[in-house]
């Protein structure tokens, strides 16, 4: 009776320390039963968002497209634009000191890192209000990537599956006599001749052949998908005999990847500065008139690629160049999964969730997807007649920040605008129907290993250093199965089991 007795205290104890824990009403009310109150937007709501950056920065505090939405949705809107480079640092930051923002974007490592931490409120309860995000957002498939059974924690930021392809100076293959390169043997030749045969005609040895860089976590090479998949690399996790494997364990096809970046790099073909270059360095020295391919975004090429280049040489001319074929005949091309969400805090008021529910429906109806790829009518465009004119602000406040880098409708030409010329729109959707046959999924994209999420990144860091110290010929190429051995000791293993694991239990 007594150690009953005992129990039944240290129980009722255990209970009244939760309860005392726990948040206030005001903030779990949308946790628990996620039955945000409808807000008749009558109270001034201050609404605070953080979200990626990339090139130009984001937006002042005072701009026209903030007063637009803070008048709209009666809010104090205040958005923090992070650059790529520090992004993950800075949610780091916000973590440690408990200060998450209301809503903010995530990639896929940070949103796996908090997603079962309490801290993103689950939307699915409360989509039916909100009928754009359920019609332009993908379908529950969508949703429900990255999410356990049933929750929806954020909102998917939506990525053509391949968007990005490369470019070449049409020009200067003319100018040198050389022909469109189609496998990686061309791709080398004419990317040579580019660093070495003075294709701008300026009389100095300052161009290169082609650029890159490695991800802001140092984890993984930027804008040469084409170059790895080419030699057999997988996209991250690829299937053989109906297991998942990472390209951190294909040997061979590192070994044969690594080679043919090290001639690259001892020709001058390749920029000396990858391994020290930002996100956006090897498009600003393609823009500048430095570099001879470059991976490009169809929608940009016509926007903001060749009116910087032409500026700097009026006859350069940029193409589409088909993934190079490598010794196998293999091909493919940068392709990416929904990895991205925007997620809203859990413990905010209620109130405010719904307010940023609203604002976000709003930007996927009709009216808000043209607003944030168009601006304001009368300020950044004007209707003339049946057609439409883009006006000076435009380019000056780049209201389109909101689509590029925060949320936007499944559409792949979420960037052509109200006044673009229809040979340009059949241009861009004819280079995402180039791309289309090369695609290269991540397969283990929508999966979960907690071990990758604690402890991949470091020693996909570490793998990373033994990689570059190959291609700049510090370490021999055989060092490459040194490495390797060392990413599987160190929790390689482990992450490809977990990784395995969750891949059979979707297979039954």
């Amino acid at each position: 009776m007594k150690k009953r007795t005992f129990l039944l205290m240290a129980a009722m104890l255990v209970v009244g320390m939760l309860e005392g824990c726990a948040p206030d009403s005001k903030t779990t009310s949308s946790v628990a039963g996620n039955t945000s109150p409808q807000d008749d937007l009558k109270d001034k709501l201050a609404i605070n968002i953080t979200t990626i950056s990339y090139e130009g920065g984001g937006w002042p505090d005072h701009h026209p497209m903030i007063d637009f939405l803070n008048k709209k949705f009666n809010i104090d809107l205040n958005i923090q634009w992070i650059p790529a480079d520090s992004y993950s640092e800075k949610l780091n930051v916000l973590a440690a000191s408990g200060e998450f923002p209301d809503a903010f974007l995530l990639q896929r490592p940070d949103f796996l890192k908090f997603r079962d931490k309490g801290v993103f409120l689950d939307v699915k309860p409360l989509l039916a209000k909100y009928p754009n995000l359920v019609k332009n957002l993908g379908g529950d498939k969508t949703l429900q990537y990255m999410n356990p059974n049933g929750k929806y924690f954020g909102l998917p930021y939506y990525g053509i599956e391949t968007r990005d392809s490369l470019g070449i100076r049409k020009d200067w293959l003319d100018k040198l006599g050389l022909q469109m390169p189609t496998t990686t043997d061309d791709f080398l030749k004419v990317t040579t001749a580019f660093a070495t045969q003075d294709p701008d005609g300026n009389g100095k040895n300052d161009t290169i052949g082609f650029s890159a860089a490695l991800t802001p976590t140092k984890t993984d090479f930027q804008f040469i998908d084409q170059i790895k998949m080419a030699f057999g690399l997988v996209n991250g996790w690829g299937l053989k005999d109906g297991k998942l494997i990472s390209w951190h364990t294909q040997n061979r096809e590192l070994k044969d990847f690594a080679t043919f970046m090290n001639k690259a790099y001892t020709s001058g073909a390749l920029d000396k500065d990858f391994a020290v270059n930002k996100n956006k360095d090897p498009q600003d020295k393609y823009t500048s008139g430095k570099v001879g391919t470059d991976q490009i975004v169809p929608t940009q090429v016509y926007q903001n690629i060749v009116p910087p280049l032409l500026k700097v040489d009026p006859k350069a001319e940029t193409v589409q160049l088909l993934p190079p074929k490598g010794p196998t005949g293999l091909q493919g091309t940068t392709t990416s999964s929904a990895t991205q969400k925007v997620v809203i805090n859990a413990k905010i008021d209620p109130k405010k969730q719904d307010r940023i529910m609203k604002l976000f429906d709003y930007f996927l109806s009709d009216e808000g997807n043209i607003l944030t790829k168009n601006g304001i009518e009368g300020l950044d465009y004007k209707k003339d007649g049946n057609s439409y004119v883009k006006l000076p602000d435009f380019d000056k406040d780049r209201p389109y920040l909101i689509s590029i880098w925060l949320l936007r409708r499944n559409d792949p030409n979420i960037q052509i605008r109200l006044w673009d010329d229809q040979t340009m729109v059949d241009n861009v959707n004819h280079w995402f129907k180039n791309n289309a046959p090369y695609k290269k999924p991540n397969e283990a994209a929508g999966l979960e290993s907690a071990t990758d999420t604690k402890l991949g990144p470091n020693i996909d860091v570490k793998f990373m250093g033994s990689m570059v110290k190959v291609i700049m010929g510090e370490q021999p190429i055989d060092s490459i199965d040194q490495a390797v051995e060392q990413w599987k000791k160190d929790g390689g293993d482990k992450i490809t089991q977990e990784y395995n694991d969750a891949y059979q239990a979707l297979q039954k």
